[in-house]
This record gives C-alpha cells, sequence and structure tokens, in this order.
C-alpha cells in the first residue's frame, strides 16, 4: 500500500514537474524574458486565477453546504503563525540568523499556497473530490492573501517602519472571493447569464497550467549560486519542509478532522516558500538573495518532501 501510494503521489507530482520544467527552459533559454515572465505571473494573478475562483465559488459553493467556511481563512493564519513562530524560535536558538531575520522568517511564514496546490489537488484527487478541495483552498487563499500583503510587506520591508497599505490586502483574488461569496449569499449566481459565465470559466481553467509555467519559469529566473548565506537557508528550509508538516501531521492525527479537511492542512503546511515573497522582497528593496535561494531549492526538496507526508497523511489517518 505505501508502495502504490508513494508511486501514485510522487507520479502526480513529477508531471507538475514536467510542466515546470517547460517554463523554466522557456526562461533559460530567453524564449520568455523576464519581462514576459512577470506579465504572465500578472495574468494568473490578476485574472485567471481570480475568474476561476469566482465561477468555481458561484457555481458550486453555498452557505448550507459549507457552514465553517470561516475556518478555512483560520486555518490559513494558523499555518501562518506556527511557521514563524518556529522561525523566531530557531532565531532565538542561533542568534546568528538575525542577520537575515526578515527573510528568514518570511521563508518560514509563507508557503506556496495557490500555484501548487490547486495542480497538485488536480493531479492527485477525482474531479467530484477536486472540484470540493478547490474551494477549500479559495477559502484558505482569502486568509493567506490578505496576511502576505499586510504582516508579510512589513516583515520584508527594508525599513522596518514600514506600514502596510490596506489597499493592499484587498487584491484580486481576494476581491474575486468575496464578490463570489456575497453573489452567493444573495442568490445573484442563480441569474448570472451563461453567455457571461462560461467565457470566464474557460479563461479560469488557464490557471493551473500556467500557474505551473510561471513557477517553472520564476526559478530559472532566480540566483541560486551565492551560498554564502547556507546555514541559514538550510535552517529555514528545514522548518518550512519538515518541522512545520511534522507538526501539523500531528494536529490532524489528533483532531481528526474530515478528510478533505485535514489533507487541505496537511497540503498547505508541506508547500515549499510562496513565490510572492521574492515579487514582495523586490517591491520593497530588501535583500532577496536568501528569498530566491530558498524559493528555488525549496521547491526542488519539495518533490521529495510532499509526497512522504501526504503519503504519511494517508497512511495514519
Amino acid at each position: 500500500m505505501f508502495l502504490t501510494s508513494f508511486q501514485t503521489t510522487f507520479g502526480a507530482i513529477f508531471e507538475l514537474v514536467l510542466m515546470g520544467a517547460v517554463g523554466f527552459v522557456l526562461v533559460r533559454s530567453a524564449r520568455i524574458s523576464e519581462a514576459g515572465l512577470k506579465t504572465l505571473s500578472d495574468l494568473v494573478i490578476g485574472l485567471f486565477l481570480p475568474l476561476f475562483m469566482f465561477v468555481e465559488i458561484t457555481r458550486r459553493f453555498s452557505f448550507s453546504l459549507y457552514p465553517d467556511w470561516w475556518i478555512y481563512p483560520i486555518y490559513s493564519l494558523i499555518v501562518t503563525f506556527v511557521g514563524y513562530a518556529c522561525g523566531a524560535f530557531a532565531i532565538k536558538m542561533f542568534p546568528s540568523l538575525t542577520h537575515d531575520m526578515g527573510e528568514f522568517l518570511g521563508i518560514t511564514s509563507f508557503q506556496n499556497s495557490g500555484y501548487l496546490p490547486l495542480p497538485l489537488v488536480a493531479a492527485l484527487l477525482p474531479a467530484s473530490m477536486a472540484q470540493e478541495m478547490f474551494i477549500y483552498i479559495f477559502l484558505f487563499l482569502l486568509g493567506f492573501n490578505m496576511t502576505i500583503f499586510s504582516f508579510g510587506v512589513v516583515l520584508l520591508a527594508k525599513e522596518k517602519k514600514q506600514r502596510f497599505d490596506f489597499k493592499d490586502m484587498f487584491n484580486a483574488p481576494v476581491v474575486a472571493t468575496l464578490l463570489a461569496l456575497v453573489v452567493v449569499f444573495f442568490k445573484a449566481d442563480t441569474w448570472l447569464p451563461e453567455l457571461v459565465v462560461r467565457p470566464m470559466e474557460i479563461l479560469g481553467r488557464c490557471t493551473i497550467p500556467l500557474s505551473i509555467l510561471v513557477v517553472g519559469g520564476n526559478l530559472a529566473s532566480l540566483k541560486n549560486t551565492d551560498f554564502s548565506h547556507f546555514k541559514a537557508l538550510s535552517s529555514a528550509l528545514v522548518i518550512k519542509l519538515v518541522v512545520v508538516p511534522v507538526i501539523f501531521l500531528g494536529f490532524v492525527l489528533l483532531t481528526k478532522p474530515p478528510a478533505l479537511v485535514g489533507f487541505l492542512i496537511l497540503l498547505q503546511a508541506a508547500m515549499p516558500p510562496a513565490a510572492l515573497l521574492s515579487v514582495i522582497s523586490k517591491n520593497k528593496n530588501s535583500g532577496d538573495h536568501l528569498i530566491s535561494q530558498a524559493i528555488f531549492y525549496g521547491h526542488l526538496l519539495s518533490i521529495i518532501t510532499v509526497p512522504l507526508f501526504l503519503i504519511l497523511y494517508w497512511a495514519l489517518s
């Protein structure tokens, strides 16, 4: 059973790796420039993903089916807080890590919450279960996107007196989720014309393949040959890819939530560092060498760590 589960999980992730390799090669061979990659990433975050969220929520979500919908953004805050707490504990134990404190804590706190979980769920689960998981992920992202564009911005800012702008919290995915919830609440989804929804659905379906291309392209554009921060890098990745997933594996085994909810929590906890960290770091003119390396090597290592934790969950739950 273990071997079969490993083959299934590893095979699904390897398919995503091959798709990501296409983006990696396109950027490394200069077929897509960094400016073009940024445009593609902006389209995924600002257009395709919001449309995907809006259509899926308005078509498949209802407050009667998901009465505890509000708990998923809270799960996101808990995952972030545990990662931050583990990072802060490591800094206290090893004061030398304070040199890269903001980047270090950003790496341990924020994971790739959308780009990888969405295609991974689509590859691993049957269609009906995957659609339910999409709803969970969208609700989880509501908390994640608000947190990374508020607390995350302050954490990574070069100027430590930096204050976040509340407007940043209401980015396109957050607005799409909130708008979809309002539409469902007032039952306005029943009169949305198919002539409008259908094109939105077609565009939204671009999210999953393009998100993997963007991840691969981002890895190709990162600088990862400077190992002057090796101690901080290795410590951050051990926390992000091993310590945090172990904590949440124990949590879901003890609390025994519904199977898909436990899967969501562990999947998010096991994800590598968020690619958005590099975007925020560059935007705030802070050093991003450690973040770039953590994103690159974290995604490579997650090819092994993510299947192992998912298999452990399936075997023990």
